[in-house]
């Protein structure tokens, strides 16, 4: 397990159904348009996205990516049966992740269809502190958005 001298982070989110219909490739990020990508986003812009998070997104047609992998438009909605397909790639994708840094704080904001196709995230980020988004999707973005922003605070005062 490798040794950390800096707070790092980690962020599961769901893919979301709106896109940006653009042809060309675009980053996760961009192409994606919901709630959770506009926080994001806004967070970059505004200067309180954290350093040091890595955002990993579950994607009904590509499986777990990073928020920055160019993608092309898609319309796949996940259900729990393409959850549980996904689970094992995804499995191998967070055990790999987790061999590369100690994440202080894990936080997961996925909706129930979502969530099959994720593994036990307790057993593979042991000693991490995990936090399950809950709450209707205005709570759960205002809950995002002070997370970054904790964060952010922390990562100046860790300096």
């Amino acid at each position: 397990m490798p040794v950390s001298s800096r707070l790092h982070y980690l962020l599961l989110i769901a893919c979301s159904n709106r896109k940006r219909s653009d042809h060309d490739l675009l980053p996760a990020l961009e192409r994606y348009n919901g709630g959770a990508y506009r926080v994001l986003r806004r967070a970059r812009r505004e200067g309180y996205y954290p350093t040091h998070l890595t955002t990993l997104v579950l994607s009904a047609k590509y499986g777990l990516i990073d928020i920055a992998s160019p993608i092309a438009y898609y319309d796949q909605r996940m259900d729990p049966t393409r959850a549980e397909e996904l689970r094992p790639e995804v499995h191998q994708v967070l055990a790999y992740v987790a061999t590369r840094e100690v994440y202080n704080q894990v936080y997961v904001d996925m909706g129930a269809g979502y969530l099959p196709g994720l593994p036990d995230l307790g057993a593979l980020f042991q000693g991490s502190h995990l936090i399950y988004a809950s709450g209707r999707i205005g709570e759960r973005l205002g809950h995002l958005k002070a997370w970054l922003h904790s964060l952010s605070e922390s990562e100046r005062h860790y300096l």
